[in-house]
């Protein structure tokens, strides 16, 4: 006589028998991530610490080359009002210009020099933080492989178990 059917349609548990799954230990994994968390804040730290010294640093010289720049345009205002002739007023705004043109190249090279110098630390920090997520990814995979074959060595004591109170 067949026996009713207790299992719902769509429940594979039963038709699979013993599945091994893995029982993953957050243990396994808490000490090695702790380690990689700490190196990955760290070289993020020190990138935002690089970005303000050199927006600081920027900034600075910016500034100081503004404040130097609009003491040039009054003294030059002042140099234009004691003008007698064209020819001197010409001289003095040709010389202004000079003057102005070659501070301002002078102050976009200063400043691409601190471009180049930031981007040269952060890429050195990105480095960093490669070879991190590198180790990181080869860490958590050993961590792996090892809570595996715990679950393998779990699994097999279990079924000399099984065997044994059989018997």
């Amino acid at each position: 006589m067949p026996s009713k059917r207790t299992t719902g349609p769509f429940d594979f548990g039963s038709m699979m028998g013993e599945w091994p799954m893995p029982g993953f230990s957050n243990w396994a994994f808490a000490e090695r991530e702790d380690r990689i968390e700490e190196r990955t804040l760290a070289g993020f730290q020190k990138m935002g610490q690089t970005l303000w010294s050199h927006t600081e640093k920027a900034f600075d010289d910016h500034m100081n080359f503004v404040t130097h720049r609009l003491h040039e345009d009054f003294e030059c205002v002042k140099s234009l009002s004691q003008c007698t002739a064209p020819e001197q007023t010409m001289a003095t705004l040709q010389e202004f210009y000079s003057k102005m043109a070659n501070e301002y190249q002078d102050h976009f090279e200063k400043q691409a020099a601190l471009l180049r110098e930031s981007l040269t630390e952060n890429a050195a920090l990105v480095e960093e933080l490669n070879e991190t997520a590198m180790e990181s990814a080869a860490e958590l995979g050993k961590a792996a492989e090892e809570n595996t074959k715990e679950t393998a060595q779990r699994a097999k004591s279990a079924a000399l178990r099984k065997s044994a109170a059989k018997s």
